[in-house]
């Protein structure tokens, strides 16, 4: 019975499951059944459809999607304004340096690392893989300096309280060792005739792959590899001691490693990544400095009314208290939504109740860093990346930039999930920092010795935030009874913003969000 369904499909589909997106790529290579993506459009021309000539457009926000919808409407000859109710730009690109002050609600933080530009932290977007072609054209129009970002390390750890006795493994050693015994496992599936109807030609080039991609020997025998690493290195005449095998029962006792160590096969994390260099608070600045004349900062919107077709934009200056209005043909609302439910609005009923039904939705994301000796690339030859544990830290992220310098800013706690995010955000400041120090010592003992300088982020403290970005989830009722109800226009108003994309969490949702509802309003013009 099951001979008859091992189609080409489902073998690749089994592949796939068992040994994640790289052992797929690799059988479709093999079978010669790889696609071409579409190319991405590029940025939006409205001018080239009449631009907008006498229409005013209210911004509200001047994160990303905001500055993107101000430098593309301004250029069609839009009259654009945007609202931002924080003394700065960018949302929740913040990127902080020796110096500066992180301000929570309820906590006030000095940043008292040293004055030196590689000593930075990104709180917020740290990273953006290859394939985000918008944000990657921006930063090449605006000669924003990129460097790579060293997503996946092998040389880093990976750690589970439930397996190998809490003792944290070499990435290389799972991941190598993991292929290995799935490799083997789909060799004997072979052998067992279940290969039909696979032609005899795609049989043999699928064994051919299977003993490659696994480091098989001629029997189809995983015994070990040289890149999962030794015991004894090699060095001058001796050829050293490859590493013995871990057990794949031992590997699969931590139910969070087998997705940790596929992490960078993920769509969103495969290489090559890369980050603006010194800091990601260079694509705010960028933006910043071709929109500041529509910017209008510390302005907090209070009210939104329609009149007429269009709308009123009530908004308060916070350094004078001073109140005034803006009418507008159009609004677009980039704020992040647990902060457009704040807001004295006059939105349809149905889209009043998808905005505060998102609000739930939002993750409460921290981050935890600290200053210290890069002992990372001296004791443990990490250089970049990320370690990963099964404790409340979930991962240890490594400086990529200022490789061999004397000092780095070590990223000791990146948090993403609801109960553990709502867990630090209740916690002083000075208690996540020991809460990550603790945690950190399973992954290198010695640890509280070896870092200093805490500062920590966490996003729903945050003003004007109120958490870090939208996980839609793969509930497709959410997508339909909330997302669907907010992607196209109420009246005069559009909403934009990493959570009206599918590349939620991410700067190339933002801009992607903004450029869609870019396109509606200058065929709105043009049509009428």
């Amino acid at each position: 019975m099951y001979r008859d369904r091992l189609t080409r499909r489902a073998f690749v589909n089994l592949v796939g499951r068992a040994g994640g997106v790289g052992a797929a790529y690799g059988t479709l290579t093999a079978m010669g059944l790889l696609a071409v993506p579409e190319a991405y459009a590029g940025r939006p021309d409205l001018a080239r459809h009449g631009g907008g000539r006498g229409v005013k457009v209210a911004v509200i926000g001047a994160g990303v999607s905001g500055m993107v919808a101000a430098l593309e409407l301004s250029a069609a000859q839009y009259d654009v304004r945007v609202f931002e109710a924080q003394e700065r730009v960018g949302g929740r690109i913040r990127t902080y340096r020796g110096g500066d002050t992180v301000v929570e609600n309820g906590s006030v933080q000095r940043v008292d690392w040293d004055r030196d530009p590689g000593l930075y932290f990104n709180a917020g977007p740290a990273r953006f893989p290859h394939h985000h072609e918008a944000l990657l054209g921006y930063c090449r129009d605006f000669d924003v300096p990129l460097q790579v970002f060293v997503n996946d390390n092998r040389a880093a750890y990976l750690h589970d309280a439930a397996a190998f006795g809490g003792r944290p493994q070499r990435a290389r050693r799972v991941i190598t060792d993991t292929r290995g015994a799935v490799a083997e496992l789909a060799a004997r599936a072979l052998k067992q005739d279940l290969d039909r109807p696979m032609s005899e030609e795609d049989l043999a080039r699928v064994r051919d792959f299977i003993q490659g991609f696994g480091g098989l020997d001629g029997n189809y025998r995983y015994t070990g590899s040289p890149d999962a690493g030794y015991s004894e290195p090699p060095g001058g005449p001796e050829p050293g001691q490859v590493l013995e095998p871990l057990d794949l029962v031992e590997i699969s006792k931590g139910s969070s490693l087998r997705w940790r160590a596929l992490f960078s096969e993920q769509y969103p994390q495969q290489s090559t990544v890369v980050e603006p260099t010194g800091g990601m608070d260079a694509v705010a600045r960028a933006f910043y400095q071709r929109t500041r004349r529509f910017i209008t900062l510390n302005a907090q919107v209070t009210k939104l009314r329609r009149a007429g077709s269009g709308a009123q934009v009530t908004w308060r200056d916070r350094v004078t208290g001073r109140v005034q209005v803006w009418d507008a043909d159009h609004v677009i609302v980039t704020v992040p939504l647990t902060v457009v439910n704040a807001i004295d609005s006059d939105f349809s009923p149905p889209v009043k109740r998808a905005v505060e039904a998102a609000v739930p939705y939002y993750i409460p994301a921290v981050k935890i860093a600290f200053q210290a000796d890069r002992w990372w690339e001296k004791d443990h030859q990490i250089y970049g990346g990320i370690s990963w544990s099964s404790r409340d830290i979930t991962q240890m992220w490594y400086p990529s930039s200022n490789l061999h310098a004397r000092e780095g800013i070590l990223v000791g706690a990146y948090i993403w999930t609801h109960d553990i995010g709502n867990s630090f955000s209740a916690m002083t400041p000075a208690q996540r920092a020991a809460a990550a120090v603790a945690d950190g010592e399973h992954l290198h003992p010695g640890y509280r010795n070896l870092v200093r300088r805490p500062v920590s982020v966490a996003w729903p403290n945050v003003p004007f935030q109120g958490g870090a970005w939208i996980d839609w989830g793969d509930d497709l009722a959410t997508r339909r009874d909330i997302y669907s109800v907010l992607l196209p226009p109420d009246g005069p108003y559009w909403f934009a913003g990493e959570r009206m994309s599918h590349i939620n969490g991410w700067q190339e949702g933002s801009i992607r969000a903004a450029h869609n509802v870019l396109h509606g309003i200058q065929a709105r013009v043009t049509h009428g």
